[in-house]
């Protein structure tokens, strides 16, 4: 079967849809809906599982497939699952495996 877009949501080990209330002119709500997501694939990726996330451009056939309410709104899906390149596996970093902060940053010059 050929999948485009978000195609890799229907094979993940785990999806998570991102539903919102309607956001109004001033709303942060999708802004948060991105961080939300961000947070989640960096503490997915901590343990070794990858993510991918995918715009729904037909969130009326969404909403009739998850059945969630007409008053909220699908802003961001991700997939999970397990990298199936034993190369991506083992490039996760183990806690303790980052270097020190002193290391990476740069205080007022080089």
């Amino acid at each position: 079967m050929r999948r485009s877009g978000a195609g890799h949501i229907a094979g993940a080990g785990t999806a998570v849809a991102i539903l919102t209330p309607e956001p109004t002119k001033n709303s942060k709500r999708c802004s948060t809906a991105g961080q939300a997501a961000a947070y989640m694939q960096l503490a997915a990726w901590e343990v070794g599982v990858g993510s991918c996330p995918a715009s729904i451009y037909e969130a009326e056939k969404a909403r009739e497939i998850l059945g969630f309410p007409s008053e909220l709104h699908l802003r961001i899906t991700l997939s999970f699952g397990y990298p199936a390149n034993e190369e991506k596996i083992n490039s996760v970093p183990k806690k303790g495996g980052r270097r020190a902060l002193e290391e990476v940053a740069h205080w007022e010059k080089w």
